[in-house]
């Protein structure tokens, strides 16, 4: 009997433990989903600031953002290298 009640008990906790983390990923989820929007908003106001102190203006941001991206090797087409890289002759 003691036994059974135990078994009863633990059976009613796990349940309520599932349960509760259940309901917990759920508005987590929720909340990332809501709050997306304003985060990535942030993100770019404080990017478009970070280029206006470095001296880019605002043509330069809109060409930056309407870059595309190619898939394949990566090949450095500038004259001068940065420090540390190593460039291939192929």
């Amino acid at each position: 009997m003691k036994n059974t009640l135990t078994s009863i008990f633990a059976l009613v906790l796990g349940f309520f433990t599932v349960t509760f983390a259940a309901v917990m990923g759920l508005f987590i989820g929720l909340g990332t989903l809501i709050a997306r929007p304003f985060i990535r908003k942030k993100i770019n106001a404080a990017y478009e600031e970070a280029l206006k102190q470095q001296g880019y203006t605002q043509q330069d941001f809109s060409q930056a953002q309407s870059g595309s991206t190619i898939d394949g090797e990566y090949e450095d087409i500038t004259h001068e290298a940065p420090h540390g890289s190593k460039q291939s002759i192929a």
